[in-house]
């Protein structure tokens, strides 16, 4: 085989230190988010995520998501705010880690 294709494109697809770093600023964001959720929402379970119930939840919920973006930013200097989002959000689709 190539040695070059190889190299290319059988890769070691290891993450790295920043992209290790990203993927836990992303998943404590998302359980300290859900873990407020919980203690201020009334409403149904769905995906695993409990929903608000009315329009003073949801605005709950989101100024806090809000504020706790804002510390994960302040938190992490080495990454702008649409990298962690990007991640946030793929962390999100990908479930809770094992």
């Amino acid at each position: 085989m190539n040695t070059a294709f190889a190299n290319l494109y059988q890769g070691d697809f290891t993450p790295s230190e920043s992209e290790r770093r990203l993927f836990a600023a992303a998943e404590q964001y998302i359980a300290e988010t859900e873990a407020y959720d919980r203690t201020v929402c009334t409403g149904p379970i769905k995906q695993g995520a409990i929903m608000p119930a009315n329009s003073h939840e949801r605005g709950l919920v989101n100024r806090n998501a809000m504020r706790a973006m804002d510390n994960l930013c302040t938190r992490h200097p080495e990454f702008t705010r649409q990298q962690i989002l990007r991640e946030v959000s793929r962390a999100d689709i990908r479930g809770p880690s094992l």
